[in-house]
């Protein structure tokens, strides 16, 4: 079971994968948005405007790492975002900024491992936004990239491996917890039995 998390910042993404992870036994995928910019010696995304150059540079980073870490886990993680967003982000900071070859080549890229995903769990905005530090809590700028992430989502995706949980914590678990079991479920072996019943009947 290969599952994203996908959401604007501040929606409980990183709280929500946590949980999943942890009940279902199954490798979490960190957001690498996070690791990169320690490897860029960053102190946060702040300190990439007016760097046009090193803004691309850790814009395709965050990518590869992204799809290093899943490729490393095989068919088997939950992760804490999906290239999607990259996709969404790249879209917001780079793209008025890059040629379009580059902008393509970006989009390409996550679109062709965007189908990797068995289930993408989509968070809306629907809790307090708080600053962590790292993103801006500017519920205007949240309201965008949630705009973002769910049209390339719909477009990249197959919509019948998106599911939506909202409300309130609990409620997300447990509507999360639902659809990766109803996926085990649809995806597990079929015995003999229940072939022969399901089989078409060519009489």
């Amino acid at each position: 079971m290969r599952i994203g998390l996908s959401g604007a910042q501040g929606v409980g993404k990183t709280t929500l994968a946590g949980v999943l992870a942890r009940e279902l036994g199954i490798p979490l995928v960190e957001e690498q948005a996070r690791v990169v910019v320690k490897e860029f010696g960053l102190d946060s995304l702040r300190a990439l405007k007016g760097r046009p150059q090193l803004s691309k540079e850790f814009q395709w980073a965050c990518l590869n790492a992204q799809i290093r870490v899943e490729n490393e886990l095989g068919d088997r993680f939950i992760a804490d975002r999906t290239v999607v967003d990259n996709a969404a982000y790249w879209l917001k900071w780079r793209a008025g900024r890059s040629s379009s070859q580059d902008n393509l080549e970006y989009y390409r890229a996550c679109e062709a491992r965007a189908g990797v995903y068995d289930l993408v769990i989509y968070l809306p905005p629907e809790i307090p936004l708080m600053s962590d530090g790292f993103r801006t809590a500017n519920p205007v700028y949240q309201a965008e990239m949630d705009w973002l992430i769910k049209t390339l989502l719909w477009g990249m995706v197959r919509p019948r491996r998106i599911v939506k949980v909202r409300g309130e914590f609990e409620e997300r678990v447990n509507q999360g917890l639902a659809h990766i079991q109803r996926l085990q479920k649809d995806s597990a072996p079929k015995s003999l039995q229940e072939l022969r019943d399901n089989a078409p009947d060519l009489c």
